[in-house]
């Protein structure tokens, strides 16, 4: 007869699917917690014994609500630099009427946790071994992990699990935390002897472990568990609260909603929710510039963008800058103000070159580059960019998106579907970069092929925003220099000035695009 067995973690009765050792919970995935169920029968002594196990059980409650009571917190004005206890955090998340969700939970984990190294080196290299890196260009397509989340993915699956640097330091910090050490999670933008920046979107950021020894005031050591560096010297590093790391945790989940399905609505107050925990933070600045460009807050976005530049004037903050001004450029492109138009285009191309001057091997500011040139008509520099950039990040899909736009500029059709198809390739659900496919496509007279990414990418994108997406992909697509069908019955009309501020998302170089160019092409996305 199969033994049963119980886990005290998430409550799981089970029978183990194979004999033999300890067996592993289905639902959690632990061993730890997992303990025979026992099948002894009750006798009468025992029985017995229930008012007194009671009245027992009943002293230890009020024991325990008085000990409580008799420690009330005592919550600092300004969070404090050190671990916080479960409790304390929810009480400052309290104090700041601060709603987080699941990330409250961002530093607590089970008691139970396979075996970890405790030195801080072995830990970090462990950490590593166990995950997978990926281009830090573009977010992941589920939702961020806490520490006890991020824990049991590594144990459940068999191949190694692509993780966020926030996700694997902060199990990091927690795994420390458990076995006595103090460790916070860091915020690193600058590594010593990089010529490029640690995060190159400048919306997902880039964190270690900070570690101390004994009372000291200041870090020992840092520790980079994603990258592999073991333990690293940063030449820009911000140490962080436990509330701002959830607040980074934030930032990330609100970057992932966005990107994955334009869904500002569901965004923004994730944003919102991260900057009153971590207002000093650039990347929840860059985050909340782009949500709100997308919804046409062109003013608003700005002052967060130039906040952001104040507060870290690094590569990534100064190229969506850039960013910026290349979609406005685009802008009067488009409304035929071909003059202000180019000098935007120029004034885009300084700002660029100069960061790809500080930042030599900053593949994303090549790329930018490289769009920068293909806007002014000059395929032959933009080429040499998109190489440079290829050299870099070769796993960047917004590379080959570009590649493909200047393949087709070019009229190498076939080379330019080639290309799209790789950057679909490497990111299938981002529902920009279908609508980039689909534009490319419709470039190399593949109408059928041009019509099935349209439609995929409305699948993927937010209910809400459909209807604005089918007016993009019109627009998008009735730009190019195309010998395009004029539709029968709709009648060429001029963008008002809400519909003629750029909308863009300034991790992507592809998805420089305005939100209504003003073009009178109308396609049937649906059969």
């Amino acid at each position: 007869m199969s033994t049963k067995y119980f886990c005290a973690h998430c409550d799981e009765e089970f029978v183990p699917d194979e004999p033999g050792g300890k067996p592993r919970c289905p639902r959690c995935m632990r061993r730890g917690a997992v303990e025979p169920v026992a099948d002894a029968p009750a006798t009468a002594p025992a029985q017995r014994k229930w008012p007194v196990l009671v009245f027992a059980a009943l002293l230890v409650v009020g024991l325990g609500y008085g000990v409580y009571h008799s420690q009330a917190l005592v919550l600092e004005e300004t969070v404090p630099l050190r671990p916080l206890e479960q409790r304390e955090l929810e009480a400052y998340l309290e104090r700041e009427q601060t709603k987080v969700g699941p990330f409250a939970a961002m530093f607590a984990v089970s008691p139970e946790v396979d075996a970890w190294p405790t030195a801080p080196a072995e830990l970090s290299a462990q950490l590593n071994g166990e995950s997978s890196s990926w281009s830090l260009e573009r977010a992941l397509t589920r939702d961020v992990f806490t520490a006890d989340e991020t824990l049991g993915a590594i144990a459940a699956n068999e191949e190694r699990v692509q993780l966020y640097p926030l996700e694997l330091a902060t199990a990091m910090v927690v795994l420390l935390r458990e076995a006595g050490g103090r460790a916070m999670l860091a915020e690193a933008w600058e590594l010593a002897g990089e010529q490029a920046p640690a995060d190159p979107s400048g919306m997902l950021g880039y964190y270690v472990v900070a570690v101390y020894e004994g009372d000291a005031e200041e870090p020992t050591a840092f520790y980079d568990p994603w990258g592999g560096r073991g333990e690293v010297a940063p030449a820009g590093v911000r140490v962080l609260r436990d509330t701002e790391a959830l607040a980074a945790a934030l930032g990330i989940q609100a970057t992932r909603v966005f990107t994955r399905s334009g869904d500002g609505a569901k965004a923004l107050p994730m944003v919102e929710a991260g900057l009153t925990l971590d207002p000093t933070s650039p990347s929840l600045r860059v985050v909340h510039a782009t949500v709100l460009l997308e919804s046409g807050g062109l003013p608003q976005a700005l002052r967060e963008l130039e906040a952001a530049i104040q507060l870290r004037p690094d590569g990534p903050r100064l190229l969506n800058m850039a960013q910026l001004t290349l979609a406005q450029a685009g802008m009067l492109e488009a409304n035929g103000q071909l003059g202000a138009a180019e000098a935007g285009f120029n004034e885009a191309h300084g700002r660029v070159a100069e960061i790809v001057d500080t930042w030599p091997r900053y593949g994303r500011a090549h790329l930018i580059l490289a769009t920068v040139h293909l806007a002014l008509s000059d395929q032959e520099r933009a080429l040499l960019e998109l190489e440079t950039a290829a050299g870099l990040s070769p796993e960047s899909p917004m590379l080959w998106a570009v590649w493909a736009q200047h393949d087709l500029s070019t009229d190498d059709a076939a080379s330019a579907t080639a290309k799209m198809e790789r950057a679909l390739a490497l990111d299938p659900e981002n529902w920009q970069l279908r609508a980039q496919a689909a534009a490319v496509y419709f470039g190399a007279d593949d109408r059928d092929a041009a019509r099935a990414q349209a439609d995929e990418a409305l699948s993927l994108v937010a209910p809400a925003r459909r209807d604005e997406l089918r007016k993009y992909l019109d627009g998008m697509l009735a730009s190019r220099d195309l010998a395009l069908p004029e539709p029968d019955s709709v009648a060429p009309s001029m963008p008002t000035s809400a519909e003629t501020e750029p909308a863009l998302m300034l991790g992507d170089p592809s998805k420089l695009r305005l939100r209504d160019p003003g073009k009178s092409l109308q396609l049937e996305l649906d059969d």
